[in-house]
């Protein structure tokens, strides 16, 4: 489950999402959460290249909130309202990131209405806030990490299209308007190619600099 209704197990980890943009107040302006996050999915993927770990973090926490919003909003045309403070949120290297709604709510509304608040709430308002804290304490692309969210916004569709729950041309569509937001706007092109929805993401994510680490495959290193 991507996205618990709940605060998942009622386990203790699950924190305020809030907390990841709080800043020290004993010392810089540094989101000592963050800063925390960053280090522990650093050690736990084997980086000492905060750039990367940093990468890692806004890849796992935005699959985990894009992935379920779109799904919800296409399949029942009701965005969930995950806006930061109504979001608990946990990390544990054997569990990776974990996502909840303590108090599930949401609104129902044409696409094209619904699609602007997805960008204001999802966007602008939640992941803008973690990209911005990720950045004080990592020296990470603001291109490479909105370019994360946007190959989640492509995974999240592309999955829906092969499972059947949603026809290609739908979530393209979706996806065409989605990553329209400023934020993603440029950060890679959606098509389809016989009958399947594929997307090519201009920056690279920096997953080969694992050990073990290959190359995704949305990333323009590869592409003819």
């Amino acid at each position: 489950m991507l996205l618990s209704i709940g605060v998942g197990d009622g386990s203790s980890t699950f924190m305020p999402a809030d907390r990841l943009r709080a800043m020290d107040p004993d010392g810089p302006d540094r989101p000592i959460p963050v800063a925390q996050l960053v280090d522990a999915v650093g050690a736990w993927a084997g980086t000492s290249e905060r750039r990367v770990a940093a990468s890692l973090v806004v890849l796992g926490y935005a699959a985990r909130l894009v992935g379920p919003t779109i799904a919800v909003m296409l399949r029942d045309g009701i965005l969930l309202d995950v806006r930061m403070p109504q979001v608990r949120y946990s990390y544990e290297p054997e569990l990776g990131f974990r996502l909840a709604i303590p108090e599930p709510a949401g609104w129902r509304a044409a696409p094209a209405a619904l699609h602007q608040q997805w960008c204001r709430d999802v966007v602008d308002s939640h992941l803008n806030a973690l990209i911005n804290a990720v950045r004080v304490v990592a020296p990470a692309a603001a291109a490479m990490l909105w370019g994360n969210v946007a190959s989640s916004v492509a995974g999240a569709l592309r999955s829906l299209t092969q499972a059947g729950a949603a026809p290609v041309e739908a979530c393209h569509t979706t996806g065409t308007a989605l990553l329209d937001c400023p934020p993603l706007h440029g950060s890679g092109k959606l098509s389809v190619h016989n009958g399947q929805l594929w997307f090519v993401r201009r920056s690279c994510c920096l997953f080969y600099r694992l050990e073990g680490g290959g190359m995704c495959g949305d990333c323009p290193l590869v592409q003819p």
